[in-house]
């Protein structure tokens, strides 16, 4: 096959490709909202390192915290506003905080959660393999001596309530990551390797809580709508309609949610005055299109409003004319 062929036979497996991931990726509606089930306003405090490698409990903690300060729906108070001294009186030397510290501890940032934990252990590694050296046509040419160096912590992470003082959320999180270098290349040592896996813990916590207390949807407003497998795809998003275009079509992809969510739909004018309500219930990864008849509607301004579980998410006010 020469490079011509090769080329048309790359370009028609793209196309295959490209034709197959359109048919089942259904688009997202424009806009996303997050809302927090619970009120996350949190604090990284200290935490206890059981490892012989000084340094990696902060380096855990300032990567959790930056990872979490980045989160929708979660706000994070900087340990460095806290009073250092009162806090490190308030905790143990271990970072173990107990219960009247916990409520302190709200009391005096406004926090509902601490977050906290302990390196159970650091494993670092540097073993003998081989390694490519050189490359040809895509295929390894020649192979070499080489080492690879490997690091992993593991973690236990616990979420503390200030109102109760008891810990109400723990889990286990890993991190780890290895780079391999030939024999006769120095090694920069592993506190890059810590970092990278310290960054991997803080996103599988920041995952985990916001799992645990967020919810996220995507929606928008349309004229117009097109079923796709099991969602929906909305056309000419607008927020100004006529009453000669029939109906109107809000279209939600709840892309976090629990099973079996109450979720509340109002369709409303200027004056609050409710045309349509919709109550449902909803799980993760649903599709609803929720239509409103807006061609005896008289012209005006109006607004749609979604409440999960008895929490406004969003509100689109619109236009009709006549």
């Amino acid at each position: 096959m020469d490079d011509s062929a090769a080329i048309l036979v790359g370009l028609a497996i793209a196309i295959v490709l490209i034709a197959t991931l359109t048919f089942f990726v259904i688009p997202e509606p424009a806009q996303r909202a997050v809302v927090a089930t619970d009120r996350l306003d949190l604090a990284v405090l200290k935490f206890e390192n059981g490892s012989k490698w000084e340094g990696v409990d902060e380096t855990v903690r300032a990567r959790i915290e930056g990872s979490l300060v980045n989160a929708s729906g979660i706000n994070v108070f900087a340990r460095s506003q806290l009073d250092s001294l009162l806090a490190e009186q308030m905790m143990s030397q271990s970072g173990h905080i107990d219960t009247a510290t916990a409520v302190e501890v709200g009391a005096l940032t406004g926090v509902n959660k601490l977050i906290t934990g302990t390196i159970l252990g650091v494993d670092t590694r540097a073993d003998a393999t081989t390694i490519c050296l050189s490359w040809e046509d895509g295929a390894c040419s020649e192979e070499g001596p080489g080492t690879s160096y490997s690091a992993r912590i593991l973690t236990q992470i616990r979420v503390v309530n200030t109102t109760t003082g008891l810990i109400e959320r723990s889990m286990d999180a890993t991190g780890s990551d290895a780079i391999t270098l030939p024999a006769d290349t120095a090694f920069g040592g592993f506190d890059t390797l810590l970092a990278n896996a310290a960054s991997e813990i803080a996103q599988s916590v920041t995952s985990s809580l916001s799992a645990a207390y967020t919810r996220e949807l995507r929606y928008g407003l349309y004229t117009a709508y097109q079923t796709k497998r099991e969602g929906y795809v909305g056309s000419r998003e607008s927020a100004h309609f006529s009453s000669s275009d029939g109906e109107i079509h809000l279209i939600i992809h709840f892309t976090r949610a629990q099973e079996h969510e109450l979720f509340d739909v109002m369709w409303s004018d200027s004056l609050a005055t409710v045309v349509k309500h919709v109550e449902d219930v909803v799980s993760d990864n649903d599709w609803r299109r929720y239509s409103l008849d807006v061609s005896s509607l008289s012209a005006g301004r109006y607004f749609v409003r979604g409440a999960l579980n008895g929490t406004e998410v969003f509100e689109i006010p619109f236009t009709i004319t006549p």
